[in-house]
C-alpha cells in the first residue's frame, strides 16, 4: 500500500474522499467518522477546500485599513491648510498676541506657498493701538550667517507683508538671534532636531519693515531698515556670498571701473528711440547725446 502512494498517484475517487474527510478548519482528522455524502473536490481549483473566507476577510480588512490611512492624510492636509490660511487671515485682519502666535506657529501663506518661522519665538509687541508688531527668534536651522541672513529676510519679509496689510499696523520688527559656540560660529539642530543646537544665544540682527503713507500723495512706501549687524558679521556674510558665487566675481574691479559701466549704460539707454519698439533705422546720432550730456 506504501509502494502504491509513492509510485501511483490518486484517484479522483479518492482525492475526494481524502478532503471530505477535512473539518471547516482545513484539518485532516483521521479518527473523525467519513461524511456519508462527501462534496466534491478540484485539488486544482484556487478555492479553500475546507470552505473557509479567512482569505476574503483579510483581504477587506486590508483594503478598509488602507483607503482609511489614506482619507486621514488628505483629512489631516485639508485641515492644515485651512488652518494656515485662517491664521493668515487673521493676521491681516486682527493684530494681537494670539493671531501672531498662530501665525509664527502654522507659517503665513507668502507666493505660492507658506513661509516658515523658527520653533522659539516670542510676541514681544502686537498691538493695533501703536500700530507695531515685533516679535524674536532663535533660529536653529541655519548653518552660517549666510544662512541666517537669507532665511532670517525672507520669513520677516513675509511676516511684515501680512501684518503691514493691516490698515492699523504701521511697523513690523523682527529680531534674529542664534547660537553661537565658543569660536563664534553658528551652530545648528542636526538629526531632524533630535541634537538641538548649543552655544550661547546672541541677538545678529534686526528688519524693520515701515508703512509710511502720505496723505498728499496716493502711495503707499515700505521701507527696510537692518540694525544690529556688527562688521564680523557683515565680513563673514561677504566672504561666504563670494565663496558661492566666485564664477562671477572680477577681481580688481575698482570705483574708476563702475563709473565707466554706468555711463556705458546711460549711454547706450540714451541712444534708444521708438525703433527700439518700432523698428527701423536710430532716430539719435551719437553727438546729439554726446551734446546734450555735456
Amino acid at each position: 500500500m506504501a509502494k502504491k502512494a509513492q509510485n501511483t498517484p490518486l484517484t479522483p475517487e479518492e482525492v475526494t474522499e481524502l478532503f471530505s474527510q477535512l473539518d471547516d478548519s482545513g484539518v485532516l482528522d483521521p479518527a473523525s467518522p467519513r461524511k456519508r455524502n462527501p462534496r466534491p473536490v478540484d485539488p486544482l481549483s484556487g478555492d479553500d477546500p475546507s470552505g473557509s473566507k479567512v482569505d476574503n476577510a483579510i483581504s477587506r480588512v486590508a483594503m478598509a485599513v488602507l483607503i482609511g490611512v489614506l482619507l486621514l492624510v488628505l483629512g489631516m492636509q485639508v485641515w492644515y491648510g485651512v488652518s494656515r490660511r485662517l491664521n493668515t487671515a487673521n493676521l491681516s485682519d486682527t493684530v494681537n498676541g494670539q493671531t501672531v502666535s498662530l501665525a509664527l506657529e502654522g507659517g503665513v501663506e507668502w507666493g505660492n506657498g507658506f513661509t516658515q518661522f523658527p520653533r522659539d519665538f516670542t510676541v514681544d509687541e502686537a498691538d493695533e493701538r501703536s500700530g507695531i508688531v515685533e516679535v524674536s527668534v532663535v533660529d536653529t536651522d541655519s548653518a552660517n550667517e549666510l544662512e541666517l541672513f537669507s532665511n532670517s529676510q525672507i520669513q520677516a519679509a513675509a511676516l511684515a507683508t501680512n501684518a503691514l496689510l493691516n490698515d492699523n499696523i504701521n511697523q513690523v520688527v523682527y529680531n534674529v538671534s542664534a547660537r553661537l559656540d565658543a569660536d563664534g560660529n553658528i551652530t545648528c539642530d542636526y538629526l531632524f532636531g533630535q541634537l538641538p543646537a548649543q552655544g550661547d544665544e546672541r541677538e545678529i540682527f534686526t528688519f524693520i519693515w515701515t508703512k509710511y503713507h502720505s496723505g498728499d500723495s496716493a502711495n503707499i512706501d515700505w521701507e527696510l531698515r537692518i540694525i544690529g549687524m556688527d562688521e564680523d558679521i557683515a565680513g563673514r556674510i561677504q566672504q561666504q556670498v563670494n565663496s558661492v558665487s566666485s564664477l562671477i566675481e572680477t577681481p580688481g574691479i575698482d570705483q574708476d571701473d563702475l563709473d565707466a559701466e554706468r555711463l556705458e549704460r546711460e549711454l547706450e539707454r540714451g541712444l534708444q528711440g521708438s525703433e527700439r519698439y518700432l523698428g527701423g533705422g536710430p532716430e539719435k546720432r551719437l553727438e546729439d547725446v554726446l551734446s546734450s550730456a555735456e
